[in-house]
């Protein structure tokens, strides 16, 4: 009736970004990271669709790398 949960995926990505990166802990430091994943994700044409479907930890790191390095370059 009401489909499958997807709460052990999240957590289990959650789970793997948090070890990546412990800072993500905090939800003002990840809400702050995760803003600037999504900007930069646009602004190389990914849509917000595709960036809120995003459950893989290696690529929402390579995500936020690839961001980080473009700030850098500013």
């Amino acid at each position: 009736m009401f489909g499958p949960s997807h709460s052990h995926k999240i957590w289990r990505m959650m789970s793997a970004l948090i070890d990546a990166r412990p800072e993500w802990a905090d939800k003002n430091t990840f809400e702050a990271d995760r803003e600037k994943m999504l900007r930069y994700g646009t602004s190389i044409g990914i849509s917000l669709e595709e960036l809120f479907r995003m459950t893989d930890s290696d690529a929402i790191l390579s995500l936020w790398t690839a961001a980080e390095a473009a700030q850098l370059e500013d």
